[in-house]
């Protein structure tokens, strides 16, 4: 029996956050991206999050914590565990720990075939399907650049290399500057935050040469985050 109880507000920002990170979980699994532990699906998000502007999408207005694995979405935690139940992730690995607060646990996540399918039905409304086609860019550009350095397959330095990656994005690193344990990011400027002031000069910077593809963009500016992170 359908419910005729009037949905709220945070209902819907809950709906959202379901979609955005399912259609994530999904462009990074297309892309050839493996090894989805939970502290990089959480630091893919703050990466999507901070780039959404780029292709005219708004980000999800949500606070995320600072931790020795990186940011940490309380909201996306949840989410997680939400899909699973819902037999649309698969979570392997599975290793629960102590939290005062509520059930916490890591894992390597995969979608499953109902996964999938919700997914594409996500993908068939106007917003869905652009909100998947920058998800996808985002993804396949990160891919390509790892791709680009290994030699062989290996899941293992696979991950390593993205956490690298991922940890550098400029967003990021300003946030960590900030005093205290939760990044604001409704506090910031989300049309001009770091990494959208970055993908805008390497915009101009490939038009002048002829390049013109969004994904380009994002590879360039993966490929920077990567030699950061040799530095650092």
């Amino acid at each position: 029996m359908i419910s005729d109880k009037k949905l709220l507000k945070s209902d819907y920002d809950k709906l959202r956050f379901v979609r955005w990170l399912l259609l994530l979980i999904a462009a990074a699994e297309a892309s050839g991206l493996k090894s989805l532990t939970r502290s990089r699906i959480h630091s893919l998000l703050f990466l999507s999050f901070s780039a959404a502007p780029f292709y005219d999408l708004k980000p999800l207005r949500q606070r995320v914590k600072k931790t020795k694995q990186g940011p940490y979405y309380r909201a996306a935690h949840l989410t997680l565990g939400y899909l699973t139940f819902a037999d649309f992730l698969v979570v392997e690995e599975f290793e629960p720990y102590f939290s005062q607060k509520d059930l916490q646990f890591d894992g390597r996540f995969e979608i499953t075939q109902a996964g999938l399918v919700a997914s594409h039905k996500l993908r068939e409304s106007h917003y869905g399907g652009r909100l998947y086609k920058f998800l996808l860019d985002l993804c396949l550009a990160t891919s390509q650049v790892i791709s680009q350095e290994l030699e062989f397959d290996d899941e293992d330095l696979e991950g390593k290399m993205l956490d690298k990656i991922l940890e550098q994005d400029l967003t990021y690193r300003q946030a960590l500057k900030k005093i205290g344990d939760i990044i604001r990011l409704e506090d910031m400027d989300q049309d001009f935050n770091p990494t959208v002031k970055g993908l805008n000069v390497i915009d101009e910077y490939l038009k002048v040469r002829k390049f013109i593809n969004r994904k380009d963009v994002l590879s360039a500016y993966q490929v920077l985050l990567r030699e950061r992170a040799e530095v650092a």
